[in-house]
């Protein structure tokens, strides 16, 4: 007998936050590697120096660093290479990170639905991305007062001003971001402010990922309380 493998349904576990966890642990770990290793690689190897003759008579000449395509001509080169990439990089994670975890839990209140034939699915509800899984948490599980989403809120503000807005602590028409205010003032969490971006500093995804791996723990333990 001939089994069709495509037509038999696999049951879908209704948590997968766990392996969620460990592999964006291993990302950030992954990344924060990466930048040592480059902050390291310009912090050994330094920029090259060209010497530019001005005056040979005179013995007047200028000097000029250049390391990977840049010249401290136009940018502080150790200020670009240990500190600025660095964020950038940072920046990319986070979205990464949060994006990752959006669809984790879009993915959990889909299933969620229907193991329990909720009447309310999360597409019926108003909103968009943590913000509407949040909604679908509070109405159908019953999470009425998270500790941990406040702080989520935040984290989707600043990946929100990384992803159109290049990390400013402003919005476009000047106003302050209060949630990405909060966060550089509290001394616990790693981010600061440089001119008007945000500077996002080592530390800052894992902290990003303790939050979301305490808020699943939320609704785990909401779920098996019922």
């Amino acid at each position: 007998m001939n089994i069709d493998f495509s037509k038999l349904e696999m049951p879908r576990p209704l948590f997968t936050f766990d392996f969620t966890y460990k592999l964006m642990h291993s990302f950030v770990r992954n990344t924060e590697e990466l930048i040592q290793i480059s902050i390291e690689g310009y912090r050994e190897n330094g920029p090259e120096v060209e010497e530019i003759e001005i005056c040979a008579d005179d013995g007047i000449y200028q000097y000029v660093e250049h390391y990977q395509g840049l010249d401290s001509q136009d940018v502080f080169l150790e200020d670009i290479f240990t500190k600025y990439f660095p964020s950038v990089q940072r920046r990319s994670a986070l979205l990464t990170l949060v994006a990752t975890y959006e669809h984790e839990l879009e993915r959990f209140c889909d299933v969620y639905t229907i193991k329990h034939n909720t009447p309310v699915k999360l597409n019926d509800l108003k909103g968009q991305g943590l913000e509407r899984v949040h909604l679908f948490v509070k109405k159908l599980i019953g999470l009425q007062e998270s500790k941990i989403f406040p702080t989520i809120k935040k984290i989707i503000k600043l990946r929100n001003s990384c992803a159109h807005n290049d990390a400013k602590i402003c919005e476009k028409d000047g106003q302050p971001i209060r949630a990405i205010a909060e966060m550089i003032e509290d001394e616990k969490i790693n981010v600061s402010q440089d001119g008007k971006h945000v500077h996002i500093e080592d530390g800052f995804l894992i902290f990003v990922l303790s939050q979301f791996d305490a808020y699943t723990s939320e609704i785990k333990e909401t779920i098996e309380a019922k």
